[in-house]
């Protein structure tokens, strides 16, 4: 039987398996079982949704956080190192942890997909840590996603929007149907915009409804945020936090990568779908006029394509590829032609540290980092 020693070590063994595509819940299901459910005795929040899960948990994490509540979160992707993704309210897995639950998976007689590895190991952190509260995010799929094995206490959908339509589905119907996999019989479910799919989901499953169209003071950027704090304030009240407790809390959000000013002209977002993309474009619109200049730097993943980009900010903007590190990222030259097909000629290749370097020379002009977080990562060192 394989056991490994070392951190990186096991960092080579869980990215092994990064690309794998074989979705289903059967090799989970059984882990489940021969681990007793790590999960029995915690009280799991699952959230769904194309854009504001992570705003959305990271809302929750910090009002019960502050709540001196034992709470863990499960959020994807990272930034820089993966153990960001399992964090409690004392601080994210260990290095030694990471390698002692990862042989305690590979101890199982199953193979394990890239997603589902770094799920159970998040399952067995938080039963290690004994948390009373578990925020899981779903990842790329949903109703066969990974971590649509738990028995929640309470269910969240964000939003409905289109992401990764070159492999996933190209219809709101479909995707909407996707996302209400979550939704489980006599569960609460929790959403804020108007979609027939999720409410007759809900419905014949009897599970009730916490419709919210309520929009909340947060400390993080733009009125998108005061949508996702608005879902953030219902679940947390739905666990008896005062809402005297919540809005002072709200205010405290740490959420790396989204809408985040690192410097006075250099700001960073998460923005890489339809949805995401147009907020990011409405809130440059209202600060345009503060920059002389403004360069829209970003980076994709292998599924993404820039036309989104150019259609949504337009063909005559000032564009830099940001040659990133990860090997999940596109090509520069590959993004640079597509772009030269689309007509698109005003186009720069430069490195995280090029682009630092000149946002510090140039103070007039508004640099802005979009697109995968695997390189917008590369910005916090």
């Amino acid at each position: 039987m394989k056991k490994i020693q070392i951190y990186e070590q096991a960092l080579k063994e869980v990215f092994t398996y990064e690309e794998t595509r074989d979705y289903s819940l059967d090799r989970i299901v059984e882990a489940m079982k021969l681990l007793w459910n790590p999960l029995k005795d915690i009280k799991v929040i699952h959230i769904a949704g194309t854009n504001g899960k992570g705003s959305t948990s990271r809302m929750i994490f910090s009002v019960l956080r502050q709540a001196w509540k034992k709470v863990g979160t499960y959020n994807q992707p990272h930034l820089k190192d993966i153990r960001e993704r399992f964090l409690t309210d004392t601080w994210m897995i260990s290095k030694q942890q990471f390698v002692d639950i990862l042989n305690k998976l590979l101890e199982l007689p199953l193979t394990f997909s890239y997603f589902e590895q770094t799920t159970l190991i998040s399952f067995l952190f938080f039963q290690l840590k004994s948390v009373e509260y578990a925020i899981i995010e779903v990842g790329f799929w949903w109703l066969l996603d990974s971590t649509n094995v738990v028995n929640p206490e309470i269910t969240c959908i964000t939003s409905i929007g289109f992401d990764h339509t070159k492999i996933l589905w190209d219809t709101l119907e479909e995707i909407s149907f996707q996302k209400a996999g979550i939704i489980k019989s006599g569960i609460p479910i929790v959403y804020n915009h108007e979609n027939t799919v999720i409410k007759n989901i809900a419905e014949e499953r009897n599970a009730p409804i916490i419709f919210t169209d309520r929009k909340v003071q947060t400390n993080l950027l733009w009125e998108y945020q005061q949508r996702n704090a608005g879902l953030a304030w219902e679940i947390c009240k739905y666990f008896c936090i005062s809402e005297e407790d919540i809005k002072r809390w709200l205010q405290t959000v740490e959420h790396r990568g989204r809408l985040q000013y690192l410097e006075n002209n250099l700001l960073i977002d998460g923005a890489h779908n339809r949805d995401g993309l147009q907020e990011l474009k409405k809130y440059i619109d209202s600060i345009e006029q503060n920059f002389t200049d403004i360069y829209y730097c970003f980076s994709l993943k292998h599924d993404k394509s820039s036309k989104l980009i150019t259609d949504t900010f337009g063909k005559d903007k000032k564009y830099i590829l940001i040659e990133g590190h990860h090997e999940l990222l596109e090509k520069t030259d590959t993004l640079k032609k597509e772009m030269y097909e689309n007509k698109i000629s005003d186009i720069e290749i430069l490195t995280p540290e090029q682009i630092k370097k000149r946002q510090c020379r140039e103070k007039n002009s508004l640099y802005i980092v979009f697109g995968s977080l695997y390189m917008i990562g590369d910005f916090y060192e």
